[in-house]
């Protein structure tokens, strides 16, 4: 794989890691000029068509998300077997290798990376994404401390497929929550069930539940409790414990709401608040609530312990233990002895009274039909909200693509409104809004197939046509988005398509006596281009044009070059010498004998003016 380029885009340049479902590759994109990470599907994947459909979707939605706490997903695409995504390439560790290297977290600085991981799944959440694999493997630190989480789409894809036990399921499996261990209905506080049992093993060291197969741990996580996070590690704030067994919850509905709430919870415990304590897991503190059979009538129950039991007989009553301040062994009277059953007849009439309160809370009555509300047009937050008083359960089928409706918000409903048992469940279709994808590349693509390109993504286009001189008649010269900026379906992109070279002619501009920059100016604006710049001296003023190569008002074909030249100015003038030169003496003639007296003044030479 190595020196491969995917797509004709992304150069691969090294392997940076390996998962169970794909291996990982540090890649240069060849457009913009920046690092990428592509994960490369194992082969095993590729033979599921129908995992490689979902796949795609799933990637392709998660691309929808932008946070700071998100490893972006810039592309997905297929390079003959290969299918794989590109994504933002991020240096740093996973959290399970700082884990690893760290053994324990400080609390603090765990709290701040949950609350981190908190912004991310809520950016998510409110797009209706969940990422149904949260844990420490998928989470990133980098350099600067910023926790990033990362395989929303591969994660989501997954989770919808049969997975191998062994690597990744054996991985996974010790942060599942218990809904996903069971095969039940996946939803936002699945994620907040794994956040907490990451927490924990950051301020713990140790994970929650231990055990040699998948199946063994997916069984604790349904029915064994945690130890208390602080009974391990007693540096631990009972507030800590606090959030952390609230998000750890079996049931979905005891947990956080939303990753919203528990990250304002996060803040009070790093801030020393104090926060609500959950109920105490069953390890001796918790009180379950029995099914009523109502086939058997409730024994009586009357406030003596065991050995304290009422021994009637006759007309007195003996009493073998405590009661009301009356020692033991004296003997009751009548009147007190009908106080006393008359007091064990109220008790139990009570005791019944709280039996068939309990049971009208918490049982269904089988009988009771409801009127199921129009949850359509509705958001999943307004949905749960309707079907708060009720026992109805909301489950959401799928989700689809649509772009007329928001994302989260609900399509359609099964049952539709009427009267339907109470307990029953209503699945939901959700929108998913309208996906966003890289825009294709058509530049220098032949209009006609930058066209049918466009049908095939649903986008719409418009076009400009421009002259060129480099790029063909009828090939695209540039778009408008640009070639990977995001686009929905629907969207227009403007393509700027070449009507080749102008051949029509231009005057020539008259050039002389104009500066430099104003004889380039106007060659520009005429639709020309300059040549060669000379200079040389002249009589002219310095740098100002005295020559051009194609006279002016000649007409030419645009683009065509003009060279010109730029006055130096005068030339600097040549002194003449002053004096004569002297002649050599005659050997044959007589020395010319010098007067004895200077002379009283010397010639002089008048300086020649400049340009006389």
């Amino acid at each position: 794989m190595i020196g491969r380029i995917l797509g004709n885009r992304y150069e691969i340049l090294e392997e940076v890691g390996k998962g169970g479902m794909a291996i990982v590759y540090k890649a240069m994109c060849l457009i913009l000029n920046r690092y990428v990470a592509v994960k490369v599907l194992r082969p095993e994947f590729r033979e599921d068509s129908e995992f490689i459909k979902r796949f795609k979707a799933e990637a392709q939605a998660a691309a929808a998300l932008s946070h700071s706490n998100i490893v972006s997903i810039y592309d997905v695409g297929t390079d003959g077997d290969i299918d794989y995504i590109v994504m933002e390439y991020v240096e740093g560790v996973t959290l399970k290798q700082y884990i690893a290297a760290k053994g324990v977290i400080p609390w603090k600085e765990a709290v701040d990376y949950a609350a981190q991981i908190c912004a991310g799944l809520e950016c998510a959440h409110k797009k209706g994404i969940v990422h149904k694999d949260i844990k420490p493997h998928n989470i990133i630190i980098t350099r600067e401390g910023i926790l990033k989480i990362t395989d929303f789409g591969i994660a989501r894809a997954a989770s919808t497929s049969t997975v191998a036990t062994g690597g990744p399921t054996m991985g996974s499996v010790h942060y599942f929550s218990p809904e996903q261990a069971r095969g039940g209905y996946v939803d936002a506080k699945s994620d907040i069930y794994s956040l907490g049992v990451v927490l924990y093993e950051m301020v713990t060291g140790q994970l929650p539940f231990q055990g040699d197969t998948p199946i063994s741990v997916a069984m604790q996580h349904l029915e064994k409790q945690p130890a208390p996070p602080s009974s391990i590690n007693p540096s631990i704030p009972k507030s800590l414990d606090a959030v952390i067994l609230k998000a750890m919850r079996k049931e979905q509905s005891l947990r956080y709401d939303s990753v919203g709430k528990m990250m304002v919870d996060l803040k009070k415990v790093y801030l020393g608040v104090a926060v609500e304590e959950t109920e105490a897991f069953d390890n001796g503190d918790t009180t379950y609530v029995p099914v009523v059979d109502h086939s058997r009538r409730p024994s009586v129950v009357t406030p003596y312990a065991a050995e304290e039991q009422p021994d009637v007989n006759g007309d007195s009553v003996q009493v073998r233990g405590k009661m009301a301040g009356k020692k033991k062994g004296k003997k009751l009277s009548a009147k007190e002895k009908k106080g006393t059953i008359i007091g064990v007849v109220a008790g139990v009439v009570l005791f019944a009274i709280v039996v068939l309160v309990f049971y009208n809370l918490l049982a269904v009555n089988p009988n009771n039909d409801i009127e199921l509300p129009n949850l359509v047009g509705k958001t999943l937050t307004e949905a749960e909200d309707m079907l708060a008083n009720t026992r109805l359960q909301l489950e959401v089928e799928r989700t689809e693509e649509n772009t007329e409706e928001e994302p989260g918000t609900i399509l359609s409903q099964d049952p539709t409104p009427k009267k339907v048992k109470d307990g029953s469940t209503v699945k939901v279709v959700v929108s998913r809004g309208a996906e966003e994808f890289d825009a294709p590349n058509l530049v220098n693509m032949k209009y006609d197939d930058a066209q049918r390109r466009l049908n095939e993504y649903d986008l719409k286009f418009t076009i400009i046509r421009e002259t060129s001189d480099t790029i063909p008649a009828d090939y695209v010269i540039r778009q408008n988005p640009s070639s990977g900026s995001p686009v929905k379906e629907g969207d227009t992109i403007t393509l700027y398509v070449s009507d080749g070279q102008d051949e029509s002619l231009v005057a020539v501009p008259n050039l002389i006596g104009s500066t430099e920059s104003a004889a380039k100016n106007m060659l520009l604006n005429a639709n020309l281009t300059y040549g060669e710049v000379r200079s040389e001296h002249s009589n002219k003023p310095e740098g100002t044009v005295i020559r051009q190569s194609i006279r002016a008002d000649l007409e030419v074909k645009q683009k065509t070059q003009v060279d010109f030249v730029i006055s130096l100015g005068p030339a600097e003038p040549t002194q003449e010498p002053t004096t004569e030169p002297t002649p050599s003496p005659d050997p044959t003639q007589e020395p010319t004998r010098e007067p004895t007296q200077a002379p009283t003044a010397s010639a002089s030479v008048e300086p020649v003016a400049p340009g006389a």
